[in-house]
C-alpha cells in the first residue's frame, strides 16, 4: 500500500475537502486508484495529483466539473485542450473586471488639460512635466509572477505564457489579479523581457531551479501612455523617455488594458514608466 495515499492525506496535501473528493468520484472525474472493499476507504496515487490540480483550475475558471469528462481520453486528461479552453474563460473574466477599471481610466483621461494633454488628477509627486500624450498616475505596490520571454517569442504567443503563470499560481495557492503584461528591464547595459501576472497576498515559494520568479514593483509616480501595439523597438521607447528617466537602469511595464472600448479605439495597451 506504500504506493497509495489515503483520501485524508490527499485532502491535506492539496487543501481539498474529503467531501469534494468523494463528489469527484461520484461524477466520475477522479476515481480512486484503489478502494478497500472491507473498509470502503479510498486511496490515490501520486500520478493522480496533477488531475486534481486540473480540477482545481476548472473550478477557479468556472468550467463546470460535469464537462471535465470532455477532456478525458484513454483514462488521462487532455491538458492542452483544457488549458486552451481555460485561457478563453480567464480572458473573459479579466475583461469583465477590467471594464470597470477602463471606465475609471477614461474619466481620468477626460480630465486632462486640452493644452498639454496631461492628466490633472492625480497630482504628480515628482513634479516632472511629461510630453504630450503622457499622463501621471500613482500606482500602488505590486507583486508579479514572471517568466522570461525569449527573443524569438512574438505577441500572438504571449497568451501561452500568461496561462502557464496562471496555472503555476493556482498550483501554489496564490491569488491572481489584474493586470498582466510584459516587464521590460534594462540593467547594466542588458535588456531583458519577462511575461508577468499580478499576484496578491504573500509571495509564493518557488523551486530553486524554477525559471519563474516573483518581482516587486514599489509604489510611486508613473508616467503612462496608451499604445496601439506591443512594444517592438525598446530602444525607441527608451529614447522618447530619456528626459524623465533618472537612471540608466530602469524598467518599463507594458500592460494589456483589456477594455473593449480601448481596443476599438486602437489603444489596447498601456506603458508605465516609474519616475519616482
Amino acid at each position: 500500500m506504500s504506493q497509495y495515499m489515503s483520501i485524508g492525506k490527499i485532502s491535506k496535501l492539496k487543501n481539498v475537502s474529503i467531501k469534494s473528493l468523494r463528489y469527484y468520484d461520484q461524477i466520475g472525474i477522479l476515481k480512486p486508484a484503489f478502494i478497500n472493499t472491507e473498509t470502503n476507504y479510498r486511496y490515490y496515487t501520486m500520478e493522480q495529483l496533477y488531475l486534481l490540480d486540473a480540477i482545481t483550475v476548472c473550478i477557479k475558471l468556472g468550467i463546470p466539473l460535469k464537462d471535465l469528462n470532455n477532456y478525458v481520453e484513454n483514462n488521462s486528461i487532455n491538458l492542452q485542450k483544457l488549458l486552451y479552453d481555460g485561457k478563453i474563460l480567464a480572458e473573459q473574466k479579466i475583461l469583465e473586471i477590467h471594464n470597470c477599471l477602463g471606465t475609471l481610466q477614461e474619466t481620468l483621461q477626460n480630465m486632462a488639460s486640452p493644452v498639454t494633454g496631461l492628466a490633472k488628477i492625480p497630482e504628480s509627486k515628482s513634479g516632472i512635466l511629461l510630453p504630450d500624450g503622457f499622463y501621471h498616475n500613482e500606482i500602488v505596490k505590486r507583486k508579479m509572477l514572471t517568466v522570461p520571454l525569449e527573443d524569438m517569442d512574438i505577441p500572438k504567443y504571449y497568451g501561452q505564457y500568461i496561462l502557464k503563470l496562471f496555472v503555476t499560481a493556482q498550483q501554489l495557492g496564490t491569488a491572481v489579479a489584474y493586470p498582466s503584461g510584459v516587464l521590460h528591464e534594462y540593467r547594466k547595459g542588458i535588456y531583458q523581457r519577462h511575461m508577468f501576472l499580478t499576484i496578491t497576498g504573500d509571495a509564493p515559494k518557488l523551486p530553486d531551479d524554477s525559471e519563474r520568479t516573483v518581482r516587486t514593483i514599489e509604489e510611486g509616480d508613473f508616467a503612462c501612455r496608451r499604445i496601439s501595439t506591443h512594444v517592438s523597438d525598446f530602444n525607441a521607447v527608451r529614447e522618447e523617455m530619456k528626459e524623465v528617466l533618472k537612471s540608466d537602469d530602469f524598467c518599463i511595464i507594458e500592460t494589456d488594458t483589456l477594455s473593449e472600448e480601448n481596443k476599438k479605439d486602437g489603444y489596447p495597451f498601456e506603458l508605465e514608466y516609474k519616475i519616482s
